[in-house]
Formats: C-alpha cells, structure tokens, sequence
C-alpha cells in the first residue's frame, strides 16, 4: 500500500513538474488561492478575461477594467488598463457570495495591453461569481471616471 501510494505521488510529482497535465482546481483547493497573485501562482497561465467594461470621463476613454478568470484554477481577479496617466488608474475584484475583495492601484505601463496596468490578488470562483470594478482619470481634466464589470 505505501509503495503503491508513494509511486501514485511520484508520478503525478512528475506530470505536473513537466507541465503535461494541469489539473482543474476544485471548490475547495480554489479557496486556497484566495489574497495570491495570478502571476505568481501560476494561475494566469490559463486567464480568459471574462468580463470587460469601458471606462469614461464624459465621452472620453480614459481606460477599461477587466474581470480575468482562470480556467485552471477557477479564479477570478481585477485589471485595470489607463490610458494616459501612470498610477491613476484603480482595480477591485468582489465575490457576491461573501462580499470578498481585493484591489491594486500601484500602475505601471505594459506594452502587452498599451497602458498603465495592475492587477488585484485572486477570490476564489469555484461554484459562485465575482466582478469587478475599476477607475481611471483623464490626463487633461484630472477627473476619475468609473466602471463596473457583469458578474462572471
């Protein structure tokens, strides 16, 4: 029994060690992903942005907030995309169930997505939903609009 157990352990060190097998997390190893980060964790790597919403100053786009989720780890967090100015921009990802949240507003420019961006820790999304909300400001007028994402 313990060499059977230890040969099953050994085994999936090596599949997951190698990359050929990314297991789906459930509700409750989800939960232990709670406060991390979705890069670090390993989390962004399967990341869909679920949700996204424009966010304006009058009928200027100053930036966007998107709800990202992770297929893998089911997970959810908040990015913020601004587009002209650096640390004006504000990111917040809520799960409805329990009313956790998480936010960044430390911005820093990314070619990847052509703006200031940051994103917030992650919730767990196993078997519930979460948002996410978002700010940015406008260069010209100095004035923060706001935008909320659908619950995903």
């Amino acid at each position: 029994m313990i060499t059977r157990k230890r040969i099953a352990l050994t085994a999936a060190a090596l599949t997951l060690g190698s990359g050929l097998a990314i297991l789906p997390a459930t509700g409750a190893s989800a939960a232990a992903y709670d406060g991390q980060s979705p890069v670090t964790s390993g989390c962004a790597n399967s990341a869909i942005t679920a949700r996204t919403k424009n966010i304006y100053v009058g009928s200027k786009l100053v930036g966007r907030i998107d709800l990202r989720y992770s297929t893998s780890c089911r997970t959810a967090w908040g990015r913020v995309v601004a587009y002209y100015l650096a640390g004006a921009g504000e990111a917040n990802v809520y799960r409805n169930s329990d009313g956790k949240y998480y936010f960044c507003d430390n911005t820093d420019w990314s070619d990847a997505v052509n703006g200031f961006t940051c994103y917030t820790a992650m919730v767990n999304d196993a078997g519930v939903t979460s948002y996410a909300w978002g700010q940015a400001d406008d260069s010209d007028t100095g004035d923060t609009g706001y935008a909320m994402t659908g619950s995903y």
